[in-house]
C-alpha cells in the first residue's frame, strides 16, 4: 500500500493525513520527495495545512529531499520527512 492507503501513491499524491504524523512527533519543517522522477504529487490541501500550521516544507526530487533533511536535521531543525524512493 502506499500513502494513506493507496495502492500507487502518485496521485492524488502526498495527502494531508500523510504528514499529520510529522506534525505529531513536533516537526516545524517538512521535506517532502516527489520521487526520482518527481512522478509523487502533493496535493495542495498538504501545503495549505503545513503553512497554516506555520510548518516550512521543502519539496523536492528524492536524492535532493534527503539532501535537504540531512542539512536541516544537522543543523538542529526539527525536521521530518516522507522520501519516497522510486518513480
Amino acid at each position: 500500500m502506499g500513502l494513506a492507503g493507496h495502492r500507487h501513491p502518485a496521485l492524488p499524491g502526498i495527502q494531508p493525513a500523510d504528514v499529520e504524523p510529522l506534525l505529531a512527533a513536533g516537526a516545524t519543517t517538512v521535506v517532502l520527495s516527489r520521487g526520482q522522477q518527481l512522478v509523487l504529487q502533493v496535493m495542495p490541501e498538504t501545503e495549505q495545512l503545513l503553512a497554516a500550521r506555520g510548518v516550512d516544507v521543502h519539496i523536492a526530487e528524492t536524492r535532493e529531499a534527503m539532501r535537504v533533511y540531512n542539512l536541516l536535521a544537522d543543523a538542529g531543525v526539527r525536521v521530518g520527512a516522507l522520501l519516497h524512493s522510486t518513480c
